[in-house]
């Protein structure tokens, strides 16, 4: 009964979405959104604000946020109340939403990680979804919220220090106490001699807290209050803290058999892009097929850095989480996945690039729709690939790229983007060619931005920033009056960095649409403006937008 509930829901929503389709086409030129999603992000960094936003808008679908002055400010909390009341007051508006229960109960991902928070609060300020599905029980609600990472928020120098002595700690306090690892108690106990009490207990206090959250929101998945609910977990290891709340929280999911509404994996950043991906395929009814390639060892030999389970686990949740599938048929796939995972071998490396370029090359060729998980590196793209790549490859061609920070981070931004955009593609009627063009300057956009931001910043202009903060001795971790001398350099760098890749972008000549048996193309005839601007006081992310103009 539950299913079938779910489904005449998605049914009422498409059909209500396919009139405001019908008013769109007959608008000549109209720009009203095909859908609005409200989400409240997880902070207000790009990569859950820009991110998800530009991604909707290659799909038609307008991404409603709250105020920035709500949704905190680096290490300064967002409203989780205030949010709620204007959630309540913006709903009817509304065609969806996605929610995450971090920003709401602590106020974003780095509140999530102290025990400031009490747990009655957190408890109080995520009623809102319930309040939400019990005003709109056909609108879907997709929520998220985060299995604490192992370590603590590098905010200063001190807290650098912390992270990595906390993160080895709750390491081995795993592997001595639920694993039996008698070897490594000396140096847990070492440790424990060394981070302060009130550290530790205020690391302990969140963990907890935030594990009773966890469970509430599997309980509100039975309950029918959630739709779809993610469990990411930030930045982890094989063993650890997390490894024994996971597991309860999936035997929790397990019990109450709601493991196809539930998914538990690593990432974090990437998660507001995974569940847009999911919306705009609930609305258009669509579930793009992935099919899975590795350029280096295959996923299931690997576990990526930061995370704990093998990658190709990893690789599944996430195109499932966006709304998508997996064949095991290159022949049925409406998309062909190519991840940069490790060489078996470093003497293998210059081949397996050689080999996955000449593969995207044969692939796009045949006008086959690729999307490229740049999964080797930790938050930067592999220089090596991605420069044999744009010299080989038609980049217009590309469905979708990502190397942003972690495998998981990555992975999820190329699958919800590339997930979006084909559902938004396979649409061939009522639509009119101001839509098409909209969405496909969003989308080349959002292309571009990735390899500046990814390659451009990340491999060159991040590297000369942190370069100049230590010639001028500035903090790291706060760049504070030294904020606008480190911000110029960036700008001034990548935009430079984003006007050589546009190179690969000029004058190409790009697919847009269909209508009936008429195909829609366009050329990118400018790039019109780019905005560069940190938007925390250091350097680890930076604001890129670009705007695009097709003829």
């Amino acid at each position: 009964m539950k299913k079938f509930i779910r489904l005449s829901a998605v049914f009422a929503l498409f059909m209500s979405l396919l009139f405001s389709v019908v008013t769109t086409v007959d608008a000549k030129g109209s720009k009203k959104p095909l859908a609005n999603l409200l989400m409240v992000p997880l902070d207000d960094r790009p990569a859950n604000l820009y991110f998800p936003q530009q991604v909707g808008k290659t799909a038609g679908v307008n991404i409603l946020t709250p105020p920035k002055d709500l949704i905190g400010f680096y290490d300064n909390p967002g409203q989780g109340q205030e949010i709620s009341e204007w959630v309540l007051a913006n709903a009817e508006q509304a065609d969806g939403f996605v929610i995450s229960s971090s920003m709401l109960a602590y106020g974003g991902l780095i509140a999530s990680r102290t025990g400031v928070q009490t747990k009655e609060k957190a408890l109080e300020n995520i009623q809102v979804i319930k309040e939400l599905k019990e005003k709109y029980p056909d609108k879907p609600i997709y929520v998220y919220d985060m299995i604490q990472r192992l370590a603590v928020t590098a905010i200063s120098e001190d807290y650098a220090k912390y992270y990595s002595q906390i993160r080895e700690w709750a390491i081995l306090y795993d592997k001595v106490h639920n694993l039996g690892f008698e070897e490594d108690r000396p140096r847990l106990e070492e440790l424990e001699a060394i981070i302060p009490d009130d550290v530790l207990e205020d690391y302990l206090n969140a963990r907890n807290r935030n594990h009773e959250i966890n469970k509430r929101l599997i309980d509100w998945v039975d309950k029918d209050y959630i739709d779809y609910l993610i469990l990411a977990q930030d930045d982890a290891a094989p063993y650890g803290l997390h490894r024994s709340e996971r597991e309860r929280l999936l035997d929790k999911v397990e019990t109450l058999q709601v493991d196809d509404r539930v998914s538990v994996f690593p990432g974090a950043d990437e998660v507001d892009v995974v569940l847009v991906s999911r919306f705009v395929n609930a609305i258009f009814e669509e579930s793009p097929k992935f099919y899975v390639e590795y350029g280096g060892v295959h996923g299931k030999d690997w576990i990526a850095p930061f995370e704990d389970t093998t990658f190709d686990k990893n690789v599944e949740r996430h195109i499932v989480s966006a709304g998508a599938q997996i064949t095991k048929k290159q022949s049925e796939a409406d998309i062909h996945l190519m991840l940069n995972t490790p060489s078996k071998e470093d003497s293998d490396r210059g081949q397996d690039i050689a080999n996955m370029v000449e593969r995207i090359k044969n692939l796009v060729d045949s006008r086959k729709q690729v999307a490229i998980g740049d999964v080797l590196l930790v938050n930067r793209a592999d220089e090596n690939f991605v420069t044999q790549l744009a010299n080989n490859v038609d980049l217009t061609m590309l469905l979708s790229y990502s190397g942003w920070n972690t495998a998981g981070n990555a992975l999820g931004i190329t699958v919800g983007h590339a997930a979006a955009r084909d559902a938004f593609l396979k649409q061939t009627s009522g639509f009119g060619v101001p839509v098409y063009k909209e969405t496909a300057e969003a989308n080349y956009e959002f292309l571009l931005h990735r390899f500046a931001l990814d390659q451009g910043y990340k491999n060159v202009v991040m590297p000369g920033a942190n370069q100049l903060i230590a010639d001028i001795g500035a903090n790291q971790w706060n760049l504070g009056e030294n904020y606008e001398a480190v911000n110029q350099f960036v700008k001034e760098k990548l935009i430079s960095e984003t006007e050589k890749w546009y190179e690969y972008f000029d004058g190409k000549q790009v697919y847009i649409g269909s209508r009936g048996n008429k195909d829609f193309y366009s050329t990118i005839k400018d790039l019109e403006k780019v905005h560069v601007e940190l938007p925390w006081p250091r350097t680890f992310e930076t604001e890129l937008e670009t705007e695009l103009e097709l003829d």
